[in-house]
Parts: structure tokens; C-alpha cells; sequence
């Protein structure tokens, strides 16, 4: 018995480092309200069911399944350490883990399969066991990341010049910011320990331009909006230049 005990009591650090370590790097209450991750989500899975409506174009749109996967991933994963998740009936981790799997959908059917299950989840339901909390730097992968920012960059760019205040538009700058979440939390180019803050000053200086964005964009207010894209923008080129061969 105290053999055991003993075992615990050295086991208990270990599984709370790695809830601490799994856990997002700022507060995600501080990045995306409840209705533009709930909206982005379903905004995904209705990309995803268009993208797999015609077998024959799989091998045309597996990309960009594989990036709205990791987009689900993301999202689901800020859904489920939000504070008001509890006004969500999602089956969050079964949804964030059918996002994990669709990066990895290798064929159609696969594919159609896995979105079954997240259409199941986005409606409450799932089966088998799914864990809570799930490391941040393992939910997307960096090039997938930096082509939806970029592709994002582009709708933001439209609201730069003429401004609405549309859910849509927001959606651009908030889901950047969660997507900066797992660009914080992710070292793996980062070659020499020194580097490691160098790094999350670009991603941070980024995650706060998307934060404020959304409430520039929301106000519509263009010469906010200006700055605030351009910030985003520097903050890429500048981590850019440091750590891209």
C-alpha cells in the first residue's frame, strides 16, 4: 500500500505539468467570445460538407479539408477551456478530436466518415472516450496554420477598404487569434532555447492584433482597423525574417 501511495504522490506533479503544459497559453476568454467560436465551428463544418459533397474531388480539396481540420481542432479546443462552455451543448472533445482526424483523412469515404462524427458531436452526441484538455502544439500543423492566416489575411484586407461590422469579417481576425494560440504554444522551429522568447514576442504582438481587430472591425472603424492589420502584418514579416529558411 505505501509502495503505491508513493508511486501517486510522485505521479501527481507529472499529470499536473501536463495539464499546465496542455492548457492554453493566455486565458482563451481573452481572445474569442462564445459567439464567434460557436459561429466559426459551424461556419467549418459546413465548409467541410462542401468540400466533401463530390468523391471525385477529394484529391483536389484534401488540403483544404486537412486546414479546416485543423481550424476545428483549434476552435473545439478554445470551446472547451472557455469559461461559458457550459452554454455550448457540443460534445466539444469529441469534435476537436474528428478535427485532429480530418488533417488525416487520407481518402473520401475516410474523410466523410470522420465528419459524421463531428456533425454527430457539434449536435451533443459522441461515443468512446475523449480527454478534456489536449496539448496546444499538437492540434494543428505550422504550414496548415500560416495558410489559413494567410488566406484570412485576404478577407481581412477586403475589410480594410470598406469596413461592415459583419460577423464574417470578425470571424477573420478572432479565428487568427485562436489560431495564434497554437502558434504560441509551439516551438518546434524554434532551434536554440534563446529563440524561444524572441518567438513568442512575434506571436504575441500578432495575437493581440487580431484581438483587437475584431473591435475595430466591429466598430467599423477604418483607420483602427488599419492599424491594427498592420500590426498583425509586421508581426509576421518580422518572425518571418527571424525564423523561415
Amino acid at each position: 500500500m505505501r509502495r503505491i501511495l508513493s508511486a501517486f504522490i510522485l505521479l501527481v506533479p507529472i499529470l499536473i505539468a501536463s495539464q499546465l503544459q496542455a492548457k492554453s497559453p493566455i486565458p482563451v476568454e481573452q481572445v474569442a467570445t462564445m459567439e464567434l467560436i460557436t459561429a466559426e465551428l459551424e461556419s467549418q463544418l459546413e465548409k467541410v460538407s462542401d468540400l466533401l459533397e463530390d468523391p471525385e474531388e477529394f484529391d483536389e480539396n484534401q488540403e483544404d479539408i486537412a486546414q479546416a481540420g485543423g481550424v476545428i481542432a483549434c476552435v473545439s479546443q478554445a470551446l472547451i477551456e472557455h469559461p461559458e462552455r457550459n452554454k455550448s451543448t457540443c460534445a466539444v472533445p469529441a469534435l476537436r478530436d474528428a478535427g485532429i482526424e480530418l488533417q488525416e483523412a487520407a481518402d473520401h469515404q475516410e474523410a466523410k466518415a470522420v465528419l459524421e462524427i463531428a456533425q454527430a458531436a457539434w449536435k451533443g452526441k459522441s461515443t468512446g472516450a475523449h480527454d478534456e484538455m489536449h496539448p496546444w502544439d499538437e492540434l494543428v500543423d505550422m504550414y496548415s496554420m500560416m495558410e489559413e492566416m494567410e488566406d484570412r489575411n485576404g478577407g481581412l484586407s477586403r475589410s480594410l477598404r470598406k469596413p461592415r461590422g459583419r460577423l464574417k469579417e470578425k470571424l477573420n481576425a478572432s479565428t487568427n487569434a485562436i489560431l495564434g494560440l497554437a502558434m504560441l504554444a509551439d516551438h518546434n522551429y524554434v532551434e536554440e532555447e534563446e529563440q524561444e522568447k524572441e518567438w513568442d514576442k512575434y506571436s504575441l504582438e500578432y495575437l493581440e492584433a487580431m484581438k483587437k481587430l475584431v473591435k475595430a472591425i466591429g466598430a467599423k472603424d477604418r483607420k483602427q482597423i488599419e492599424i491594427y492589420y498592420k500590426a498583425g502584418n509586421h508581426a509576421c514579416d518580422k518572425c518571418h525574417e527571424a525564423f523561415r529558411d
